[in-house]
């Protein structure tokens, strides 16, 4: 399963989105997604981002204005250049403005740890800039030499050749964590922590210390966020024939209130809001 914004297609999504292109299948459970961003801005553009399981490691090829805002009222915080993000448990609104131009890479999690090995709790929520992680030399030398290749293709392509090798330098992921996050991932959430934990061979609590370090939320939250954007995808795919009830029962919540409960807690609006309304499925 790959989440909303993939299947649902980037382009008609997000406006900055000129060219996507899945990974070199050596790199599947690790990269979902290459996508190239090129819009340049007159006036601000606002949007609201749902939560995500999907980190996103981006590359601005020129200095990018962004500013995201919780939906609570905490004051705006300007996203840093080349930011890498991590789990997403709550929705923000996002101001972007200037041009919007460069890479993106969607990472499953236990892929952004492999890449840049770090606890992944640190991600959560918030943005990192990719430099503080490599070290602003490595990040300035790779976004140059993907700048400098004149066709999404060929960056694409040239993304390809570097990601394997720097996945190799990381950590390897636990096998617990990859088996528990691949079978969330298929089940798009619906599954018991505990029968989760049985089917991997460890203890909850221990499962649950790997999944912060290595995912960067409990089984438990990433199972909700998973079951979310499978209810999102439902509800947003354009044709409306899926009614209310039935996308609780597909999406495993317990009747439609519940499900409008998780859809207002994860993207900020109700279900029939997600239908009529702009959100990004980061």
């Amino acid at each position: 399963m790959v989440e909303s914004r993939l299947s649902g297609g980037y382009r008609g999504l997000l406006p900055e989105v000129v060219a996507v292109r899945p990974p070199h299948p050596r790199l599947t459970g690790h990269v979902m997604a290459y996508i190239g961003l090129d819009l340049r801005l007159s006036s601000p553009l606002r949007r609201r981002s749902v939560a995500s399981a999907t980190p996103m490691l981006m590359m601005d090829f020129e200095v990018a204005g962004r500013r995201i805002s919780r939906l609570d009222g905490t004051t705006g915080v300007a996203s840093v250049p080349s930011p890498v993000s991590g789990v997403l448990d709550t929705p923000v609104d996002v101001e972007l403005s200037g041009h919007q131009f460069g890479v993106g890479v969607c990472l499953t999690p236990p892929g952004v740890f492999a890449l840049l090995d770090l606890p992944l709790h640190e991600l959560a929520n918030t943005p990192v800039r990719l430099g503080d992680i490599l070290g602003q030399h490595r990040e300035q030398r790779l976004v140059d030499r993907l700048a400098s290749v004149p066709r999404w293709s060929d960056r694409f392509h040239l993304l390809d050749r570097l990601l394997p090798a720097l996945l190799a330098a990381g950590p390897a992921p636990s096998e617990a964590v990859l088996h528990a996050w691949r079978r969330l991932n298929a089940a798009s959430g619906r599954t018991t922590i505990a029968a989760l934990a049985d089917d991997v061979g460890v203890r909850r609590r221990r499962l649950e210390t790997l999944f912060r370090e290595q995912v960067g939320a409990t089984p438990k939250a990433l199972a909700r966020i998973l079951r979310f954007h499978r209810a999102f995808r439902l509800l947003t795919d354009g044709t409306g024939s899926t009614g209310l009830a039935a996308v609780a029962a597909a999406c495993g919540y317990s009747d439609q209130a519940h499900l409008t409960r998780e859809v207002r807690a994860l993207s900020g609006s109700t279900p029939r809001g997600l239908r009529s309304g702009h959100h990004q499925a980061e």
